[in-house]
């Protein structure tokens, strides 16, 4: 079995070959772990557009493993789709906090990541934060949706019929961290990285009913 070196090693030579990416070397994982508490060695990187946080948390999550990959070569990948779910739905450039310049969910995200040599595992944690935990403590970052004005989703419905959510506020950040107290975070709108306390965290992600999406190297 590879060891966690020999894994940055191998995704990084992968996601270079595949892309033309910059590959960084990898550096010594600063992860730790423990009863009831877990934290990911991430980096931190700001979003170069108004509506490309989802892209600049696979950035970051990938960063976590040594890789290095412009969030504008998702642009070629990920389609254009009213459905969130289906694709990318609205204008990447335009304003924040609306439902039709909007974004992208976890599971379009799926194929894109495994083009630069990652796996991207979703899930949805309603109610219940032990997925997340779990992932955590395995090490890997995972990015969670959430709705900073709280739920106030509204349902639309597709030509074909399927429906699908909206929430006003949206954004995602990379979960890198957690204790007995709160979720701790990369977030792209600033750059930096947020703590939230677990109260306000569920509040929020159950808004997108705990829409996640672990990111590790394939």
């Amino acid at each position: 079995m590879m060891n966690r070196r020999s894994l940055v090693r191998a995704a990084t030579g992968a996601a270079a070959a595949l892309v033309g990416g910059v590959s960084m070397a990898p550096a010594v994982r600063a992860d730790a772990a423990g009863d009831g508490y877990a934290f990911v060695d991430v980096p931190t990187y700001a979003q170069q557009r108004n509506l490309s946080c989802e892209y600049a948390c696979c950035v970051i999550a990938m960063g976590a493993f040594g890789v290095w990959v412009s969030e504008w070569a998702f642009d070629d990948l990920v389609p254009l789709s009213e459905n969130p779910h289906w694709g990318y739905r609205g204008d990447i450039t335009g304003w924040w906090g609306n439902v039709a310049d909007y974004g992208i969910y976890a599971e379009p995200l799926v194929a894109p990541l495994a083009q630069f040599g990652f796996r991207g595992n979703v899930f949805y944690g309603q109610g219940d934060a032990s997925q997340l935990q779990t992932w955590l403590q395995s090490g890997v970052p995972v990015l969670v949706w959430i709705g900073l004005w709280g739920d106030d989703g509204v349902y639309q419905t597709a030509n074909d019929g399927s429906t699908y959510k909206l929430v006003p506020g949206a954004h995602v950040v990379v979960a890198y961290g957690y204790d007995g107290d709160g979720v701790y975070a990369a977030d792209p709108a600033t750059g930096g990285t947020k703590w939230m306390g677990w109260g306000e965290f569920m509040w929020m992600w159950n808004a997108f009913d705990g829409m996640a999406l672990a990111v590790s190297p394939a």
